[in-house]
């Protein structure tokens, strides 16, 4: 391991063995920072205008480092190409990545710390501001860099004995170490000494980093309660902390508190919105939460700032228009701007991955769902040839099967629908998460495990009613019906609570999600077992409105 403090001499001798990449959209920042590192000593450097330019770099030579300007014009910016090199493995686990930028926002500084690159340097800055902190990076870096080799190996024993070392003898960098160390021993699966670890640091000074630590290494262990504590103490300190929300939205998901899940999954997404997995995992927690509306929005989030990303799909274009329905579907309110908006997203999934066959049809059985569902021009025409190119195809991918059983129910075929639904779920019963979304498209439970769900859920909800202890009751009923929407009885027992526990006034809200629980009942008969129930239901929300108003 070479000396903490090397002379000047000795690190030229290190930049001079760098490869170098260097992007940025103006052509004098290019030179400028190109004079600056030519000074410290390197002899091989590349320039990139684009993130297209540097992936192609990236593809032709191994750099060591790379200085990234954030805002690269109308290309990807220096985030989205951080995440594209790493997931591409064009640069090392070792190469250093600078972020250069004057971009302030908190959206960008929060994202970028995310992506960890080594550093971010914020301009404006002199070429001498520029060399010390080049210099200070590099220090560290080959301070660090013979672990790093290790960990980049998953060599992670060897790491943590180097590690050890480090710490031992002490130095400027021997928190970077203690960090790395409570790393290796999570991954190594030595949990409890990791606890320990990370227990022993805070004991000494809370600090936020071994407070996150020792909360994840606590979820690990299942210690839930305690690693709550510790990040409510986190964002105690600041709020800000993305990693703390994430974690907190895992503690509750495995509680199967699917709501406050939600919530710190969107108080994430809310400090740090370009990450494109949270959004969409955001758009499955709103799912089960029967919140289609957060949904919807989440998935258009993914396609804002999954353009031009590693992370662009059609799925999200596609899944945006999906919720966009259903959402008119279960609330009644038919806005054909909304529809139109949808039917951009899918044509516009469309020509971006005309490549991909399943994804065409897919789009045409969604388009002309959206035709169907807003009332637009050529919508029974687009619904005839969108079922005819199904049934011909044959096709065998899973989603495209429940664009069609979507556009059955859509064009009022529900017995075909309902059949279509039962074949698909005899085919594929132990795929769980595709028999949750088709348990969601079903008025009634498909399997064994539904049913017993559905009874279980009902059971708590109605207990909950029967306590008086509403709240509880609608965020039961609620989860049932982000498994179950369509279910007449989990919708009218969610009704009857809201009814029950807002006697005075009907907020909103609440009005809000009656009208949608309706709307979902509205087509069952005289001989449905429920129906009378039903219209007793209707009677006192209308009454309830009146006395609101």
């Amino acid at each position: 391991m070479i000396d903490e403090m090397p002379k000047k001499i000795d690190l030229l001798k290190q930049y001079a063995a760098l490869n170098c990449l260097i992007v940025d959209d103006l052509p004098g920042m290019r030179g400028m920072i190109k004079r600056v590192i030519d000074n410290q000593g390197m002899k091989r450097v590349d320039t990139a205008a684009t993130a297209v330019d540097a992936v192609q770099c990236c593809n032709n030579r191994s750099y060591d480092m790379v200085l990234c300007d954030y805002n690269l014009g109308q290309s990807q910016d220096g985030q989205q190409l951080l995440e594209n090199l790493r997931q591409k493995k064009l640069v090392s686990p070792t190469s250093l990545f600078l972020m250069i930028t004057g971009e302030t926002s908190r959206e960008m500084v929060l994202g970028a710390i995310e992506l960890q690159p080594d550093d971010y340097i914020a301009k404006p800055f002199t070429p001498r501001e520029f060399c010390k902190r080049l210099d200070r990076v590099m220090i560290k870096h080959l301070v660090l860099l013979p672990i790093k080799k290790l960990f980049a190996e998953g060599k992670y024993q060897e790491a943590l004995t180097a590690v050890n070392a480090m710490i031992e003898r002490g130095g400027r960098f021997t928190t970077e170490a203690e960090r790395l160390r409570g790393r290796i021993l999570f991954l190594l699966g030595e949990l409890h000494k990791s606890r320990e670890h990370y227990e022993k640091i805070i004991e000494q000074k809370p600090v936020p980093w071994a407070m996150l630590g020792l909360a994840e290494t606590l979820v690990e262990l299942g210690a839930l309660d305690q690693a709550e504590k510790m990040l409510h103490r986190v964002l105690k300190m600041d709020h800000r902390y993305v990693e703390a929300h994430d974690l907190l939205t895992r503690i509750h998901e495995q509680r199967a508190e699917l709501e406050k899940a939600q919530e710190h999954t969107q108080l994430a997404c809310d400090l740090s919105p370009k990450s494109v997995p949270r959004h969409r995992r955001l758009a499955n927690l709103a799912e089960l939460n029967d919140d289609v509306d957060t949904s919807a929005q989440s998935y258009r989030q993914a396609i804002r700032w999954g353009a031009n990303s590693v992370h662009e799909c059609g799925a999200d274009y596609l899944n945006y228009a999906r919720k966009v329905v259903e959402k008119a579907q279960s609330d009644g309110h038919k806005n054909k701007d909304d529809g139109n908006q949808a039917l951009r997203q899918v044509r516009k999934a469309r020509e971006l991955f005309s490549e991909e066959p399943e994804l065409d049809l897919q789009a045409s059985l969604v388009e002309a769902n959206i035709l169907k569902t807003f009332n637009l021009p050529e919508a029974d025409d687009a619904c005839h040839q969108a079922k005819y190119q199904f049934e011909e195809k044959e096709a065998e991918d899973g989603e495209t099967h429940l664009d069609y059983v979507r556009l059955l129910q859509t064009t009022g075929d529900q017995e075909k629908a309902q059949t279509e639904l039962q074949s698909l779920a005899e085919k594929h019963s132990k795929d769980v998460n595709f028999m949750r979304k088709l348990e969601r498209l079903s008025a009634e439970p498909l399997s064994a495990n539904a049913r017993a769900n559905v009874a279980r859920l009902t059971k708590s909800g109605i207990a909950a009613y029967k306590s008086k202890e509403y709240n509880e009751a609608s965020r039961i009923f609620k989860e049932a019906l982000g498994l179950f929407p369509n279910h007449v009885g989990l919708n009218l027992n969610l009704v009857q609570v809201l009814l029950e526990c807002n006697e005075q006034a009907l907020p909103e809200k609440d009005s809000g999600q009656i009208k949608r629980c309706f709307e979902r009942v509205k087509d069952i008969g005289k001989d449905n077992s429920q129906y009378g129930r039903a219209q007793a239901l209707k009677g006192q929300f209308e009454k309830a409105q009146k006395t609101s108003d």
